[in-house]
């Protein structure tokens, strides 16, 4: 007997506002990520300056992500979430302020903290608002936001600093928190369970996410590593600008997300696994080894289809088996291997620079692609978290 299933719908109202929210947090975070160093040279910085405003504002929302993890279980996500966005407004308008590099790396990293709480929160939500049984096309489609974000908001700071200046181009990343402010009150699916659990240190992660944020660890190495340096490499080796790169990146995220979106909750995360993480590597390795606009082009669209197959892949893997009232902790133990990784891959890529070139630092960061894979396959592929139809889910 066949029996019609019908899936229960995935494109609500509130889904709907919640990946806007998403769209507008990463805007404000994008927009500003390619200009403050700029705004510090302004403001008489230097390269040290640079560097040390950089790296506060990911060491806040590392540090501070496990404690908004459990303030998203405890006090809910809608009031962590209008913390997080009524700050994420404020500091740009405190750029306008600054007295000077010390005030403006200060509040620098007031910002980190107040992205990890309004990111923490909406992807929180967001899980609580898809539908169980399509939690990796949900997860997928949400993450569009971000990568649709990431490809448009770095060219439109760019374009308002170097049109109108600074000025406009913090009120507009202020005016972008506002908007995801505004949206957010209105959702008004708040059908979740809050935890009445104390602050204790050894719960502030969840245990059943890290082989799913290890993996992402590993992955976010390599991942951030290009993001960083490629555009760089490519004005040394004569290729197209890294702003063709990234393009191209955000075509085959979008494209993967949009064609393998409910391949996650049909057979499990294990091949986006599997092939996001060749992929990386190979796109890597193409990058270095052929200078050439075919292998250029080639090589991110490679690197697109593994952030758009691992990224929503593991973040359900790291989700789905989670209470309900711990999956504040669960998502800030993903978003911490995920900042952590790009954070750790940026200060060891920085060193292989300095000593071997980017060739060889290049050929040596992929070799976290292969780390990602075989820790996968050792202890995620059949731990409990795992999606897999056929993995024993024995806790490893």
């Amino acid at each position: 007997m066949i029996s019609n299933i019908v899936q229960p719908k995935l494109w609500t109202g509130s889904f709907v506002k919640i990946c806007l929210v998403n769209f507008f947090i990463f805007v404000n975070f994008h927009a500003l990520l390619p200009t403050f160093p700029f705004f510090v040279t302004y403001l008489g910085g230097d390269a040290v300056a640079i560097g040390i405003a950089t790296a506060l504002f990911s060491i806040a929302s590392i540090v501070s992500r496990p404690f908004v993890g459990w303030l998203v279980d405890t006090k809910g996500r809608c009031a962590i979430l209008i913390l997080g966005l009524t700050g994420m407004t404020l500091i740009p308008m405190g750029y306008f302020v600054s007295a000077g590099i010390a005030m403006a790396i200060l509040l620098r990293t007031l910002h980190g903290a107040f992205h990890a709480a309004s990111s923490n929160a909406s992807s929180t939500w967001v899980a609580d608002i898809i539908p169980h049984s399509r939690m990796g096309e949900g997860l997928g489609m949400y993450g569009l936001s971000m990568a649709i974000s990431t490809a448009a908001a770095p060219a439109l700071g760019l374009a308002l600093m170097n049109i109108w200046g600074f000025r406009p181009l913090f009120a507009a990343a202020a005016l972008s928190a506002l908007i995801a402010l505004l949206v957010g009150v209105s959702i008004k699916d708040k059908k979740y369970k809050l935890s009445t659990e104390p602050l204790h240190f050894n719960e502030l992660f969840e245990r059943m996410s890290i082989p799913a944020s290890v993996t992402q660890f590993f992955f976010m190495m390599a991942y951030g590593v290009v993001e960083v340096y490629v555009a760089i490499y490519a004005t040394a080796n004569h290729l197209p600008s890294g702003g063709i790169y990234f393009i191209c990146i955000a075509v085959a995220t979008v494209l993967t997300r949009i064609l393998l979106g409910r391949a996650v909750d049909k057979y499990g995360e294990a091949p986006m696994v599997y092939t996001g993480n060749v992929a990386i590597v190979a796109g890597i390795l193409l990058l270095v080894l052929a200078h050439n606009i075919p292998c250029y082009v080639l090589s991110a669209l490679l690197l697109g289809y593994s952030f758009g197959a691992i990224q929503p892949s593991l973040q359900t893997m790291a989700m789905h088996a989670v209470a309900p009232e711990r999956r504040g902790a669960a998502s800030s133990t993903f978003f911490v291997a995920f900042d952590f990784g790009i954070a750790l891959g940026g200060f060891v890529a920085g060193v292989l620079v300095k000593h071997l070139g980017y060739d060889y630092m290049f050929l040596l960061i992929a070799v976290t692609g292969v780390l990602s894979l075989i820790y996968y396959y050792i202890f995620g592929r059949n731990h409990r978290s795992s999606l897999n139809p056929h993995g024993h889910r024995s806790e490893t």
